[in-house]
């Protein structure tokens, strides 16, 4: 066939084959660098398609990749918050997923060591009416335990999870205050009011996740609670909450003293000689994904979650995902998960990676 560039006919024609070349382009995300606008609007346009067939809605789709609520609504508008391309490899990840047929990420909790003896703190902290804390990294099932206490573990329990913008005294007790359907938009005294006169003599677990965001005043208002409605209260937080537990420069001591329980996860970690997660763990948390995997590549998922600072069941959850493409929905092997990891991480990360997860596994070792 040729073309006429001067032919009015043929030049639509032209520009109609860089469209769907460049359409083509789209489709195949590259693995790295940022994405074009095109490839954006391809993936907008593919999570539209999927929640038109499917019926669901854009909150479903938060929940199934793990992300915040609203994420993809407000990536469908152009209004996404962080990096867009980010964000599109994410949902092309679960498109993909959906198409092949293959799992997502736990709905629910799933039983692990470390998530067992998390919920034996709660009952403890909640048996004894006191204070206490639950520490560790990210990825570490805090928030998805917290989610499942509340959801029905220790009934009426009561649940804040906290961002950076609630900590101040007077944003943590209206954050607080809302939760047990007080006022909302009140002063610090009201709200603290509210929660009084809706606490007081319940009983009811207070749980506070996130709470390493409180600065020292909003602290103390919470063990002003702790104190005034009898209420027992849970932290969960990174390592630095427990820097503020024992300032007794700004409390005293008399914070420390109302903490029954400091549940240090990394401690445990670093002293135990134990896994945070063994590769029964890995099994239990492949089967609620309803994925497939072999005791190989369990293995080195259990190792990597272990690592301190790689970032837990979440980042397995997601390499999992991106291991099962590479799979098509078979057997997931210690090679799947390698290949995985080197996509997602690069070839100077993914040795990074090896490097930490082969030394944590030595100090363990040593350590047993």
């Amino acid at each position: 066939m040729s073309i006429d560039r001067n032919n009015p006919n043929d030049d639509q024609l032209i520009k109609q084959i860089a469209q769907d070349a460049r359409a083509s382009e789209a489709r195949m995300l590259p693995e790295t660098g940022e994405l074009t606008n095109e490839q954006l609007d391809y993936v907008r346009e593919r999570v539209r398609q999927k929640l038109n067939i499917d019926d669901i809605t854009t909150e479903d789709i938060d929940h199934k990749i793990g992300a915040a609520k609203y994420s993809t609504s407000r990536f469908l508008q152009g209004k996404y918050d962080h990096s867009d391309t980010n964000f599109a490899r994410r949902l092309d990840r679960f498109l993909i997923e959906q198409e092949m047929g293959l799992g997502g990420l736990p709905i629910g909790m799933v039983r692990t060591g470390l998530v067992d003896r998390i919920v034996s703190v709660a009952k403890r902290v909640n048996t004894l009416q006191a204070m206490g804390s639950i520490v560790g990294p990210s990825g570490t099932s805090k928030s998805t335990v917290r989610k499942a206490i509340e959801a029905g573990i220790i009934p009426q329990s009561i649940s804040v999870e906290l961002t950076e913008t609630d900590r101040t005294m007077a944003q943590f007790l209206r954050a607080l205050s809302k939760a047990v359907g007080g006022e909302k938009n009140s002063s610090a005294q009201r709200s603290m009011n509210s929660i009084k006169d809706r606490l007081t003599g319940t009983g009811r677990l207070i749980m506070i996740d996130e709470a390493h965001y409180l600065d020292k005043r909003a602290m103390n208002s919470l063990r002003d609670v702790h104190k005034a409605t009898g209420c027992p209260v849970l932290l969960f937080g990174t390592q630095d909450l427990l820097e503020t537990i024992n300032d007794f420069t700004a409390f005293h001591g008399q914070m420390k003293s109302l903490f029954a329980i400091n549940y240090n996860i990394t401690v445990e970690a670093q002293h135990s000689g134990e896994p945070l997660f063994t590769i029964d763990d890995v099994l239990s948390y492949v089967k609620a994904m309803k994925l497939k995997i072999d005791t190989s590549g369990a293995d080195v998922v259990a190792r990597l979650a272990s690592t301190m600072g790689w970032g837990g069941l979440r980042a397995a959850g997601f390499l999992l995902l991106n291991a099962s493409v590479l799979a098509k929905g078979q057997l997931i092997t210690a090679k799947h998960i390698n290949t995985a990891l080197r996509q997602m991480e690069g070839a100077d990360g993914f040795e990074r990676t090896k490097f930490k997860m082969d030394q944590h596994t030595a100090r363990r070792v040593a350590i047993a």
